[in-house]
């Protein structure tokens, strides 16, 4: 009994633990597939440029943040530019800079994260580590 016992905790232990696995979204170094290719040209804090290609924002294709007391999101195939200000509590000012010239303000949160191919390898960087995004 005492076999059969040992035995079953092993298999629900070893089940658990496989399960795991697919906890925390995509595995490190994969890129979130998304329906459109964006290319950007981005600048994080220290002034390095980087080229990226499958871009997206917490893996969806638009940029969303809040404008006054709501949400708002704008795609990036709409967007020339993205100028991002320094981290304020728990959001980054964001000024767009949208293709028909018109400019919006939002404010994103810390926790976004953008993702990208850099040709050599996938590529992620947290919203406060970004300078400004130019979609190509």
């Amino acid at each position: 009994m005492r076999r059969l016992m040992t035995a079953a905790l092993v298999l629900v232990t070893t089940a658990v633990l496989m399960g795991m696995g697919s906890l925390g979204g995509a595995p490190e170094g994969e890129v979130p597939k998304t329906d459109e290719n964006i290319k950007v040209q981005l600048t994080d804090r220290s002034g390095m440029k980087l080229e990226l290609s499958r871009f997206s924002m917490n893996g969806k294709v638009f940029l969303e943040g809040k404008r006054g007391a709501g949400d708002m999101s704008v795609f990036f195939h709409d967007l020339k530019e993205v100028d991002l200000g320094p981290a304020s509590g728990d959001t980054v000012p964001a000024d767009l800079l949208l293709k028909s010239g018109h400019r919006l303000q939002l404010k994103i949160r810390t926790g976004a994260v953008f993702h990208g191919e850099t040709g050599e390898g996938a590529y992620q960087i947290s919203a406060p580590d970004v300078s400004r995004i130019r979609i190509h």
